[in-house]
């Protein structure tokens, strides 16, 4: 049987290095999509997926048993992504891929939308990728972490340091505004799907981590 998010932390703060292979093989690809979808952007993504990771090695002492460890590693990926904005005065750039999870979102924003075809589909999901882009970020988040990271209501009132009725709020409204952007993109033509990319290996844990 395999050992929880917390087991494994727990281990990783003792200094269990493998622990901490584990955790970041269970959450790269997560935490990116996260970033990704956030930042709008494949490369900014791809080290700040780095930075989290190298985080959790320098501050792996701070975590606690009493919160869980994806809520702590949300947080810590939140609070990457707003710096990095803050400190480019960073502007969305659309790109799109082709991830399953896209789908979903696709689902809950474009009600009585079938696509006939698997062409037509996935240029649903390109255009779904470029109007959760145009969101403002306030709701932008709140839809990723819920309907692409299947996070709770709770868990993202963490992550956000926000209450679960602003959680809900925000997403309500969100979807309503993604499917206000969504309709007049359904006539236009979009750019090719891009695959997501290898996240690639775990940073250094000693003498070799990124910065």
């Amino acid at each position: 049987m395999s050992k929880s998010d917390e087991e494994l932390m727990q281990q990783f703060q003792t200094g269990n290095e493998t622990s901490f292979v584990t955790l970041y093989e269970r959450y790269k690809l997560a935490i990116y999509r996260f970033l990704y979808r956030k930042l709008g952007h494949q490369a900014r993504a791809e080290d700040l997926t780095q930075e989290v990771f190298v985080a959790l090695v320098e501050h792996r002492k701070e975590w606690r048993q009493e919160s869980s460890f994806k809520t702590y590693l949300y947080r810590i990926a939140h609070n990457r992504a707003i710096s990095e904005m803050r400190r480019s005065e960073h502007k969305v750039m659309i790109e799109a891929d082709n991830e399953a999870n896209t789908e979903k979102v696709a689902r809950v924003a474009t009600t009585g939308i079938s696509p006939a075809t698997s062409a037509e589909q996935q240029q649903l999901q390109i255009k779904v990728q470029q109007a959760l882009t145009m969101l403002e970020k306030d709701y932008r988040e709140p839809i990723i972490l819920r309907e692409y990271e299947d996070l709770s209501y709770e868990e993202i009132s963490v992550i956000l340091e926000i209450p679960v009725g602003t959680v809900k709020s925000r997403i309500f409204r969100g979807k309503v505004e993604l499917k206000r952007l969504l309709e007049p993109m359904l006539t236009t033509n979009s750019d090719q799907v891009r695959k997501p990319p290898n996240v690639g290996s775990p940073p250094g844990i000693s003498g070799n981590v990124r910065t």
